[in-house]
């Protein structure tokens, strides 16, 4: 007999505290802004304070009207549990701090921190539950995703906006407030949360800690995308996902098994949090020589494991890491979170499940310490790896094997007419550096330039053949794979149309891998994204010529990083001209979601058609 459920319309106190809860917020997030944003707030700290009070008292009155008035409180508390909590550690907190009075910090100061911080939390859950209830309004999914990454871009632009997020060199130029600073912000706001890692701005050095943690942050909900921090918000607070919202996460992921769409997103933020905690503890090493503060060695390994598995690329020294060009741990740990970031969610996910089943078949296997044969055991088959996986890495494989040695190649001699000068000191040109530095070279830049962006040695024009950098182009225009933090045309889309081609070739109608047949709606759906982004990366190249003066090959290999948000560059992003770095960001937003996913964004749902016309060859070569 199924439960009954009485919908109750809530008080018109609560809806008016609702209402006021909103504004108020607003306006004490605001606050915060002008509060720590500027040297000198432009409103008095007295008054800024009093609104941030008084939001938590119309937060902490809705929370309590809300859940007095609810038919059940045990539903309620159950479905407010994130208010409830972050109003419970705020009161303990200041109920502990209120019997150590006599301590040096004053009361007041813990008081008013408490609150601010509670304001900020109270910030992400609001973002997470407004995530939920707009992904039950009848948008397009693509619309929803692209409004969702632009809401993101303007926040994160609007904090390294603020004069505390950069040094005091950059607050100290002339003009700060001028449309170039602003322009710059919003590229490197762009740039982090499409995890591509072209920048105007020296990470570094020209923003501040608080503007290198938005970067962070950027980098971090960008990798995972919005939807998936919303869906697990919902999930931990209880709430199914409805169809819709599996649908959208299906659509954003590439998964197309709805039902376990909540066991899919609980592995994706545990994997990620805890490959970018080892990565991190891997990077400890690197750091200890070169910067003295335990905290700040903290932050660099954090800052950069979060990069490099996201793909973005970031880092907080000017040369990349070719400072660091031979130390281990950027081959044992960021290397290898690059390679595990760009491989996909779903494709990591059935390798953790192929291994708990292969183990489970060897421990049914040994019984006791015995060997049981085989005719006294029930018979269980091992998982089998879906094709997905076996393409995605087998072309990951040859995509980072080949290009090594043909970079290796030819960088081993000089073939191009006159001498080759290092773009800086201590950092020699490729083809001067010993046989074992120059493969860890080849070998980095073949990993790193199909998603992630650093780079270990000089990729100017001086320091580098013509060769590699077309062998560059080549692997950031393929990227990484589906439903990963990288962008390109993807491994899939590229290991069809080398099957495709095979297929054609050996006079094949149908296109087989692993013993398996792929599906023609695959191949055209391939075919299409790779015709797209060459298109894209043409108008940006157009564009770019249009709007700078420079080299051709500058300009194309600043375009083909830009859309496969890669990061790499030969230095021309430093010389962009405003109308290059708008184009710039174009690219990197079109790569970063996909340059279909923005095309069915602006060009709305489709509409079949229901009739269809005779079908009449047409020659081709």
């Amino acid at each position: 007999m199924g439960t009954l459920r009485i919908n109750v319309r809530p008080r018109p106190v609560l809806k008016i505290l609702q209402t006021l809860v909103i504004v108020l917020a607003f306006i004490a997030l605001l606050s915060l802004c002008l509060e720590y944003g500027f040297e000198t707030p432009p409103v008095p700290v007295g008054w800024l304070v009093a609104i941030q009070l008084l939001a938590v008292a119309a937060y902490v009155a809705a929370v309590v009207v809300s859940i007095a008035t609810a038919t059940s409180v045990f539903a309620a508390l159950k479905r407010q549990w994130p208010d409830v909590m972050l109003i419970a550690v705020a009161a303990l907190i200041l109920g502990v701090q209120a019997q150590y009075v006599h301590q040096a910090i004053k009361i007041g100061t813990i008081y008013v921190a408490t609150i601010q911080v509670l304001i900020v939390l109270r910030f992400f859950v609001g973002m997470a539950r407004w995530n939920i209830e707009l992904s039950r309004l009848p948008l397009h999914p693509a619309r929803l995703l692209v409004g969702s990454f632009l809401v993101i871009i303007l926040i994160g632009a609007g904090l390294l906006a603020l004069p505390k997020a950069t040094s005091p060199e950059i607050r100290a130029e002339e003009g700060f407030y001028k449309a170039d600073r602003y322009i710059n912000c919003l590229f490197t706001a762009v740039s982090a949360t499409c995890v591509t890692g072209l920048v105007v701005y020296d990470t570094g050095r020209d923003f501040t800690r608080f503007g290198q943690i938005v970067i962070l942050s950027l980098i971090q909900v960008g990798g995972l995308g919005i939807m998936i921090f919303g869906s697990l918000f919902g999930i931990l607070a209880g709430r199914r996902l409805s169809l819709r919202q599996s649908l959208l996460l299906q659509d954003s992921m590439s998964r197309e098994t709805i039902g376990r769409m909540s066991s899919m997103i609980r592995f994706v933020v545990i994997i990620t949090f805890i490959t970018e905690g080892i990565g991190a503890i891997l990077l400890y090493p690197m750091f200890a020589e070169t910067i003295e503060s335990f905290g700040d060695r903290v932050f660099y390994c954090i800052f950069h494991a979060v990069s490099a598995f996201c793909n973005a690329g970031f880092a907080l020294q000017g040369d990349s890491l070719i400072g660091y060009r031979n130390e281990w741990p950027v081959y044992f740990s960021i290397m290898p979170l690059i390679v595990i970031g760009g491989l996909g969610f779903p494709v990591l996910e059935d390798l953790v499940g192929w291994a708990r089943s292969y183990l489970g078949k060897r421990q049914e296997t040994h019984q006791g310490g015995a060997i049981v044969h085989p005719h006294t055991r029930p018979i269980r088959q091992g998982r089998r790896l879906r094709l997905h996986t076996k393409l995605v890495l087998t072309t990951t494989g040859l995509l980072i094997v080949v290009p090594t040695v043909m970079m290796f190649l030819f960088e081993s001699w000089n073939w191009r007419s006159g001498a080759v000068a290092p773009d800086a000191p201590g950092a020699p040109a490729m083809v001067e550096m010993p046989a074992g530095p120059r493969i860890c070279g080849a070998l980095f830049q073949s990993v790193t330039a199909r998603t992630a962006g650093f780079n270990t040695v000089p990729l100017g024009r001086e320091s580098m053949s013509n060769a590699s950098h077309y062998l560059l182009m080549l692997l950031m225009f393929i990227g990484g794979s589906p439903a990963s933090t990288a962008g390109g045309i993807r491994t899939g889309a590229f290991a069809v149309l080398v099957l495709g081609l095979i297929s054609t070739l050996r006079g094949r109608e149908s296109i087989e891998a692993f013993g398996r047949t792929v599906p023609l709606e695959v191949v055209r759906r391939a075919s299409v994204v790779t015709i797209i982004m060459g298109m894209v990366i043409s108008g940006i190249i157009l564009a770019l010529c249009v709007a700078e003066s420079a080299l051709l090959l500058d300009i194309s290999f600043e375009a083909v990083s830009a859309c496969g948000t890669v990061g790499l560059s030969t230095g021309l992003t430093d010389h962009l001209t405003r109308a290059g770095r708008i184009v710039i960001m174009l690219g990197m937003f079109a790569g970063r979601l996909g340059p279909l996913t923005v095309l069915i964004a602006v060009g709305g749902q489709r509409h079949p058609p229901r009739y269809e016309y005779p079908p009449e060859s047409v020659a081709i070569g």
